[in-house]
């Protein structure tokens, strides 16, 4: 009885393996096989079925693959998707598969991508995803851009902007679409304050004494405020990275901080504290030292930097390599003696291309020649680095059905067949215009390249060595009774010809935009719809506006 039971157990034992691989000839007789791709090959795949037998497999020259019904080739199928395969003897006649959670071929937009923005070289953009690495990807005339439901252009684009990216392939590079966060991301204001209390359990930070910079220096905003914060931002004192356990430790100390919006309350986005001493700087950034991280002022002192430095370029968070030579900053520096670091590097700089994806420019000049779609300048004016350049020969420039056209004169806007159709430009030594004492009209114009984008038009040029160009964010805007709309402008900044810099205005000051062309995404837009909070790039005369962008 023993010997038959032990022969069993072996008989059972020899068994399994054939139980566990089943039948090795079972898919050629029944003409198809179904399972998992356990590998690829060059010219061959590996299939498990689902009982664990493992077939590796030919195909036949007219093989047809495809991954949700469509046509793929075999580098798309990954280990681990789930297939279903026709036979025609040992071959595959052919291959399909489904998306799954780890799929060979995406749908488009499958692929996403999130991150901040670090570095903008024309097609060539960069992103600091949420586990910190660096990735590059391209974009090319096909990718959309959204912003808030509204497609606008890839020149909208900032350093600092946080963004979705989505692509057609698993493996591309080339963005096909990408969605700009709105105002969020955009630095509220910068605290200073003396740390009363840091409450880990809810990660809030209680500061007395705060003040924000405003108009080129500290102010007072109250005498304490609680402001939430994440650790997943590193703290920096003396320009040592610190832990978080420790900031408790760090009571009565200054602390420097950059908040955000955050569905209308104030969050902490990156924080530093005073290691020493205090002191201010407001001064072109003459040269930057990558290799030792040191940057040198005008004033030829020499300032070093971290990652945990403070730096607002263009309204937004930036890292380090947002810092740029020739710029224009308040620097807040701690340290003593000559051996000072940079806390907050705050960067004055705008231009009307936020990065070099742009080409927009803005013109002013005489109205020579209107055709159909085309209007020739003579005489004009370009915008070059924040100061006019006068032209003395002719620029062509194209318009079309969704330029927008603006007579000031009559306070109306104008249909482009109206413009073409006008007298806004004509020959001026014919007996037409002599009789009738007609001249060419000019314009202030706002181009995509050569085309234009926005028109304003009078009879005569404003005198162009009165203007100044200014740039600073909307403080408040009204209608007012005797001015009309009219915007107060804080923290503002004018260029200085001379200086070659932007030199901080150190009050609010205030812009008419009754006669001002303003544009906002490639697109006119009207006073009432500026807000609070915008920054602009501004062209003026005094107080009057003459061109405005929202930035």
């Amino acid at each position: 009885m023993k010997k038959l039971i032990i022969w069993l157990c072996l008989m059972l034992l020899l068994m399994n393996p054939i139980a566990s691989y089943g039948d090795l000839n079972g898919p050629y007789r029944d003409g198809f096989i179904e399972g998992y791709v356990k590998a690829i090959y060059e010219q061959e795949i590996a299939i498990e079925e689902y009982d664990g037998t493992v077939h590796r497999l030919s195909f036949d020259p007219k093989a047809a693959l495809t991954i949700d019904s469509v046509p793929v080739t075999l580098k798309d199928f990954k280990p681990g998707m789930e297939v279903y395969g026709d036979l025609k003897g040992k071959r595959l006649n052919t291959l399909e598969s489904f998306s799954t959670d780890n799929p060979g071929y995406i749908p488009p937009g499958g692929k996403v991508r999130t991150g901040i923005v670090r570095t903008i070289d024309r097609d060539q953009i960069t992103i600091q995803t949420a586990i910190g690495t660096k990735e590059t990807y391209f974009s090319s005339p096909a990718t959309i851009a959204l912003k808030k439901g509204a497609n606008i252009s890839l020149s909208s684009l900032y350093e600092g902007d946080r963004v979705k990216l989505y692509f057609d392939e698993m493996d591309a590079n080339f963005i096909s679409r990408m969605e700009i966060e709105g105002d969020s991301i955009l630095v509220k204001d910068l605290y200073r304050g003396k740390l009363t209390i840091s409450n880990q359990l809810d990660n809030q930070i209680v500061l007395e004494n705060v003040e924000r910079i405003r108009n080129g220096k500290w102010e007072d905003v109250q005498a304490t405020m609680s402001i939430p914060y994440t650790t997943d931002l590193p703290l920096y004192s003396g320009g040592q990275k610190i832990s978080y356990q420790n900031l408790k430790y760090y009571k009565g100390k200054t602390v420097y901080m950059a908040v955000k919006d955050f569905f209308g309350k104030n969050r902490a986005e990156k924080m530093i504290i005073k290691g020493q001493y205090e002191s201010d700087f407001s001064d072109k950034i003459e040269d930057v030292n990558w290799y030792t991280q040191a940057l040198e002022l005008g004033n030829n002192r020499n300032l070093n930097f971290h990652e945990g430095t403070i730096i607002v370029k263009n309204g937004r968070l930036v890292d380090i390599y947002g810092i740029n030579a020739k710029a224009d900053a308040f620097v807040v520096a701690d340290g003593r003696g000559s051996t000072l670091t940079a806390d907050v590097i705050y960067l004055y700089n705008e231009d009307i291309n936020n990065s070099n994806i742009g080409q927009y420019n803005i013109y002013a000049g005489r109205l020579d020649v209107i055709l159909e779609s085309t209007v020739t300048l003579k005489n004009f004016y370009v915008l070059n680095q924040n100061e006019w350049e006068s032209f003395s020969k002719e620029k062509e420039l194209y318009y079309d059905n969704d330029t927008f056209i603006y007579d000031l004169e009559n306070g109306k806007k104008v249909a482009p067949k109206e413009f073409y159709a006008k007298d806004y430009a004509v020959d001026e030594d014919t007996d037409y215009a002599s009789d009738r004492g007609l001249k060419d009209w000019h314009g202030y114009i706002y181009t995509d390249g050569d085309r234009i984008c926005g028109i304003v038009v009078q009879k005569k040029l404003d005198s162009l060595l009165r203007q100044r160009t200014s740039n600073g964010v909307i403080e408040k805007i009204e209608d007012d009774a005797l001015l009309g709309w009219t915007m107060y402008i804080k923290d503002g900044k004018d260029w200085s010809a001379r200086k070659e810099q932007w030199m901080a205005k150190n009050s609010t000051f205030k812009v008419t935009l009754d006669e001002a062309l303003i544009m906002k995404d490639d697109k006119v837009i009207q006073p009432d719809e500026l807000k609070p909070g915008d920054r602009l790039y501004i062209v003026r005369d005094d107080m009057e506006g003459k061109v405005v962008l929202v930035k």
